[in-house]
This record gives C-alpha cells, sequence and structure tokens, in this order.
C-alpha cells in the first residue's frame, strides 16, 4: 500500500509594518493605564481608611463631650456637698481630740471594786490612794516603763499605768497572803506587795502596801475599735 502523503498548505510569510517605537508607545500606553488603575485603588483605600478615622474621631469626640458633661455634674455636686464634707471632717478632728485627751481615762469604779472583791471577808480597807502615772508620749496612749509602786522584785518591774496604796486590818497575816494572791490573779492589777504587817494586843494584824494597775483599768470608751482591740 502507497502511505498517504499529507497535504501542505502553503502559508504567506508575516511581516510586521510598526516600527520599534510605536511599540515603545503601546507599552508605554499599557504601564500608564496600569498606574492610572492601581492610584485609583490606592486612593480608594485611603479613602475608606480615611473615612473610618473620621468615623473613629467623631465617636471619640461624643464621648469626650458626654464625659466633660458628667464632670461638670460631679463637680456640681461636690460643690454643693462641701458644707457637708467640712462639717465631717470637723467631727473626725474634735472625736481624734477627745481620743487623745482621753486615751489615759481610768475607771475607777473598777479599780475600787477589784480591791474589794480581793479583800478576804475578815478584813477591812481603811485608805485607799490611786497615783497614775504619767504617760511615755504625746497621743497619752503609752503607759511608762517606770513602775511608781515598790513592787515585790525591784530588778524585775512591769508596766504599770497607775498605783494603789491600800492600808488595813485583817483577822491574821495568812488572810493578808490571800489579799496579795487574789490581787495578783486580778487582770486589773500587777505586782501586789504588802510593805508592813504589825500586830498588837489583839490577834488583828495591821498591814499596809501598795499595788500596780494594768492597762486594763483604761476605759478606752472614747477609742475606735481598732484601738479597743489592741489594748
Amino acid at each position: 500500500m502507497r502511505r498517504r502523503e499529507r497535504a501542505v498548505v502553503p502559508t504567506m510569510p508575516s511581516v510586521n509594518l510598526l516600527s520599534q517605537s510605536e511599540f515603545d508607545r503601546m507599552a508605554a500606553r499599557r504601564l500608564r493605564h496600569r498606574f492610572v488603575a492601581g492610584a485609583a485603588v490606592l486612593l480608594a483605600l485611603v479613602g475608606v481608611a480615611t473615612g473610618a478615622q473620621h468615623a473613629r474621631t467623631q465617636e471619640a469626640q461624643k464621648l469626650v463631650a458626654v464625659e466633660q458633661s458628667e464632670t461638670s455634674r460631679l463637680t456640681a455636686q461636690t460643690q454643693v456637698l462641701a458644707p457637708v464634707r467640712a462639717y465631717v471632717n470637723g467631727v473626725s478632728v474634735q472625736e481624734r481630740t477627745v481620743g487623745e485627751a482621753m486615751a489615759n481615762e481610768v475607771y475607777f469604779s473598777q479599780v475600787l471594786g477589784g480591791v474589794r472583791d480581793a479583800t478576804p471577808p475578815g478584813a477591812q480597807l481603811a485608805t485607799l490612794a490611786v497615783t497614775l502615772a504619767p504617760p511615755t508620749d504625746a497621743s497619752g496612749t503609752t503607759a511608762t516603763t517606770e513602775n511608781p509602786c515598790p513592787g515585790p522584785d525591784p530588778f524585775n518591774t512591769r508596766v504599770v499605768v497607775g498605783c494603789v496604796q491600800i492600808s488595813g486590818t485583817a483577822g491574821s497575816r495568812a488572810e493578808v497572803g490571800d489579799m496579795v494572791i487574789a490581787l495578783g490573779d486580778s487582770g486589773l492589777f500587777v505586782e501586789p506587795f504588802i510593805s508592813t504587817t504589825t500586830t498588837g494586843d489583839s490577834d488583828q494584824v495591821t498591814f499596809s502596801g501598795s499595788v500596780g494597775l494594768s492597762e486594763k483599768v483604761y476605759s478606752g470608751r472614747y477609742s475606735d475599735d481598732t484601738t479597743q482591740d489592741g489594748q
């Protein structure tokens, strides 16, 4: 068999009739068109961003106006309440002044009652004198470390806020000892000390001595709750 031969179609040669300068101008036009399109997109993005920023700025200005109005209202209310604040401050100053002035207030009725409770049934008190120790600071809330009472141990004195000088009679020296023990067990007193005991023709014993006052004798009624809890 004979192989079928493909028919060859004759073609005309292509001829470019445009000059190179024309091609350059066409390329330049395409670049300009692309540049214009990119600039338009960029301007659109800038416009959108500027509009969003302007909207946020307006919103912030509205919030500032609202806060300024609220500030003006609160300032006016503060000015109206200024006399009340001045009155409250004055009362606070007076409270501190009274608390400092009355910090060393002592319930002498508790002192007398405590001595009577410690006195045995067979003993009788003849004299009772209370001497308060001066404070160590300007506020008057701290007791002095110097014991104004002659305690039983002069080398190991305790902090006291005052001294109670007592004298009287008892049925025996044992009753005097019971009184010393009872005074020591009471929270109001510290370092009870009977300096002298004498006996006469009768069985009665005459005694005299002293006992220190602890900080529990302070009333604390003009102090705040924190100060009272700390005492």
